[in-house]
């Protein structure tokens, strides 16, 4: 007997390991495989995918696994869907033991017996840890392949879209829908992560984490904690270098657009954002097939995301969404044309959201727009109704916020670099070592 099942597999920045998972899944009639990804992960997770395997579906969402796994899930049409880590290996039996609970309608869902492809005694331990967790609490993890009626997985509304912890709260309510069945089958996980951060420190950290869980404690400063970020987090809205933009700027410089201007604008714009202290830094870009560019000009892979909407205002709501969802408490967002801003500037407006002394901070502009904006989390409404481009964009936010009940913190004026006379005085000011150097390597002449 056989029942339809669509395995669903989370992925973020593990391209390989998927490739890998791919490769060993059977391919059979009643399976269906889907890919959840970031939407920034999308077009080489779907190019990878389908060289291995063409029938694999990949779906998209916001950042987060909770996200990827509901995203994902939307596309099955299975039975039953199976929530695999990439890490992990499903044996053949696993589909028969599906089939086999299948016909008791007490069960709405059940999870595998947890195992290490390890041969240490240690992963040992690990294992007999989470076979009482699972045995005494009917507590498993994501690691253990959890799986549910369709129908019921649909009922209960998915996941919540938590920082962490959203494989333990589905369990929660899924054990108040049904019978949960406790299948001796090995669902074998690699055990790299254990070796790579010392195996009882990762136990331990699992079970401090769960246990300030159960205390109530908020999951975004959990996920802070497991993945080792901070409060603040600056992020740079960046389109590609190579996509051209800023017209007006290459049109006052009756020049053809040069990439290599771009660069120079963004880079040291990055730069200056790097001499913040105490913060976190990402770049979010556009557009979506520039993602291997962008992860090009920065340290940290995990530190570049996708821009998603369709105009700016959407981007910017957009942005402040996916960090808050990773858990930061104060965003600070900042074009990538300000090659010499003062990181002093970044900091204060920081300091000001921290303080609660605004609900949104604003960099004005010399334009009438603003360089910078700091919320503490998502603001539905503020960047509506605006005209973005014209004179009146400040003005314009700063009565949307007095509609929304925001109170509005100002910040020193700054200027971006949109035309010849702001590009002068960034190299003139100093500050912008590679605008300088592309100034430089033009003949260029300040007067």
């Amino acid at each position: 007997m056989s029942v339809p099942i669509s395995v669903v597999i989370p992925v973020l920045r593990d391209t390989a390991r998927l490739i890998t998972l791919l490769q060993r899944l059977p391919a059979r009639p009643d399976l269906q495989i889907i890919v959840g990804a970031t939407a920034g992960e999308g077009t080489e997770v779907t190019e990878a995918a389908a060289a291995v395997r063409p029938d694999v579906l990949v779906a998209t969402g916001r950042p987060g696994r909770g996200a990827q796994m509901n995203a994902a899930a939307r596309e099955a049409t299975g039975e039953w869907v199976l929530f695999l880590h990439v890490d992990s290996e499903l044996p053949e039996d696993a589909f028969t033991e599906i089939a086999r609970v299948s016909e008791d309608p007490a069960v709405v869902g059940g999870f595998f017996r947890f195992s290490l492809d390890s041969a240490d005694w240690r992963a040992r331990v690990m294992e007999w840890g989470t076979a009482q967790r699972s045995r005494w609490f009917k507590l498993p993890y994501g690691d253990q392949g959890i799986f549910v009626r369709r129908e019921v997985f649909e009922r209960l509304g998915g996941y919540r879209e938590l920082a962490l912890m959203e494989d333990v709260e589905f369990v929660r309510r899924l054990r108040r829908a049904g019978r949960l069945h406790r299948s001796p089958v090995r669902l074998v996980t690699s055990a790299r992560r254990w070796r790579q951060h010392g195996w009882f420190r990762r136990m331990g950290g699992n079970w401090f984490l769960m246990t300030l869980y159960a205390a109530g404690v908020n999951p975004r400063y959990l996920a802070r904690r497991y993945e080792g970020r901070r409060r603040s987090v600056v992020a740079v809205l960046a389109r590609a270098p190579s996509a051209r933009g800023k017209t007006r700027l290459f049109e006052s410089l009756k020049i053809v657009p040069d990439p290599a201007l771009l660069r120079a604008l963004l880079l040291d714009t990055i730069a200056r954002v790097e001499r913040v202290p105490g913060v976190d830094r990402t770049l979010a870009y556009m557009p979506a097939s520039a993602r291997r560019e962008m992860q090009s000009l920065i340290s940290e892979p995990r530190t570049c995301f996708e821009q998603r909407g369709f105009d700016l205002g959407e981007s910017l709501l957009a942005a402040f969404e996916d960090l808050h969802a990773l858990g930061y408490e104060e965003i600070v967002l900042i074009g990538s044309d300000l090659p010499n801003v003062p990181p002093t500037v970044i900091s204060c407006a920081l300091e000001m959201i921290k303080r609660r002394a605004a609900g949104v901070v604003l960099g004005p502009a010399s334009d009438g727009g603003y360089y910078l904006v700091a919320l503490r989390r998502p603001a539905r409404g503020l960047f509506e109704q605006i005209a973005w481009g014209s004179a009146s964009v400040l003005a314009q936010t700063i009565t949307r916020a007095g509609t929304l009940g925001l109170p509005v913190g100002l910040i020193e004026d700054w200027y971006d670099v949109d035309d010849a006379a702001s590009l002068h005085r960034a190299v003139k000011e100093g500050g912008a070592s590679r605008v300088a150097e592309w100034w430089s390597a033009r003949g260029g002449v300040l007067h």
